[in-house]
Formats: C-alpha cells, structure tokens, sequence
C-alpha cells in the first residue's frame, strides 16, 4: 500500500522534505601515536564553565514539630503506686532500684526514693510473728500545693492521685535508665596501631 502511494505521489510531481538533515561530516583520520599520547587527557580548551562546581542541593524540608499533647499520648500508660502494696525487699528492689535514705522505724522499716519533682517513701512492715518484710503503704510528697498522696485512701483531689502516679512513672523510667547505664560496659582506649601497648 504504501509503495502504491508514493508511487502515485510521484507520478503527481509531490516533493518530500530531505528529513535526514545534512551530511553528517567524516571524521578525519588522525595518527595511531597522536591517538595513544592523548588517550584519557581532557581536551585542552576546557572552558570554566565545565570546571566550576555545581551548587549544592536544597536542604530538606523539616519535618513540623510533634506538639507535646501528642508525645504524652504515645507514653505508657502510667502504674498505680498501689502495686507497690504486699512487695517484698528484693521485688522493690528489682522494680525501684536501691534507695536514696533507709530509715529504721520499728517495727517499720522506710526506704525513701528521691524522683526529680516528689519523693516516695515505701513502708516495710514486718509479717505477724515473722521476720519477712512486706509493703504496707507509702507516701508521695511534693505533689501539688505539698499534698500528700497514700496508699490505699481516697486522694483529697484528683490532682494529687495523678501526682502520685506521675511521681511513682517518673521513678520506675529513673530505675530503667540507672540499669541501663549500670549494663553498658565500656570499651577501653586501644593503644598503639595494633591496639596493643
């Protein structure tokens, strides 16, 4: 079909464009040795523009700040300070950490923790006719306007429970944090090339 059609373009006298552009021209032939001596060189007419060096690129766009409704929200829920109640010495230990102050009150026996804004004092008394230590009650101080929040009694307001289990949070993540830094062992400074003195 299509030799049909051009076939009767040209009996028409329909002329083409030359679409193929000009004559590419030859390359003339340059000698092997010229060829050799210049392989892997630059051209000698390198033009400032191909020697500068390109701008950086953008920085990236920062990322919007997380307001802090947000980052409280993502927390663990907060523990009560009533699961301290019926612990033992070694379990408080293991969940408190060591305490700041032991106080000896017998028949009570009171280990005080010191968190950044309160202050907790666990009570340890002792079984009927037993020398185990068990916790009883405890005290968070410092809360707000100097409340008092207890073991195992209504709060006298709502803002010194949330204190009190805000205080007991903020001592459990200190104890995480104090292991944490206790388990890490450091590496010491190698000496000389081989590490080796």
């Amino acid at each position: 079909m299509a030799l049909l059609g051009l076939s009767a373009c040209a009996e028409l006298g329909v002329q083409f464009p030359d679409l193929r552009g000009p004559a590419a021209e030859t390359a003339s032939e340059v000698p092997v040795e010229q060829a050799l001596s210049n392989a892997g060189r630059f051209p000698e007419d390198v033009t400032d523009e191909v020697a500068q060096l390109k701008p950086p690129p953008p920085l990236p766009i920062r990322k919007p700040e997380v307001p802090q409704a947000a980052i409280e929200a993502m927390r663990a829920p907060q523990v009560e300070p009533d699961s301290l109640v019926g612990l033992d010495f070694e379990l408080t230990t293991a969940l408190l950490g060591d305490p700041a102050l032991l106080i000896d009150q017998p028949p009570a026996k009171i280990w005080a923790y010191n968190g950044p804004d309160c202050a907790l004092h666990v009570f340890f008394y002792p079984k009927v006719g037993g020398t185990d230590f068990r916790v009883l009650t405890y005290e968070v101080k410092g809360g707000p306007e100097g409340e008092v929040a207890k073991a195992g009694e209504a709060a006298k307001s709502a803002e010194a429970k949330d204190f009190a289990r805000q205080c007991f949070s903020e001592l459990l993540a200190q104890a995480e944090a104090k292991r944490a830094a206790d388990s890490t062992v450091p590496v010491p400074a190698a000496e000389g090339i081989n590490g080796g003195s």
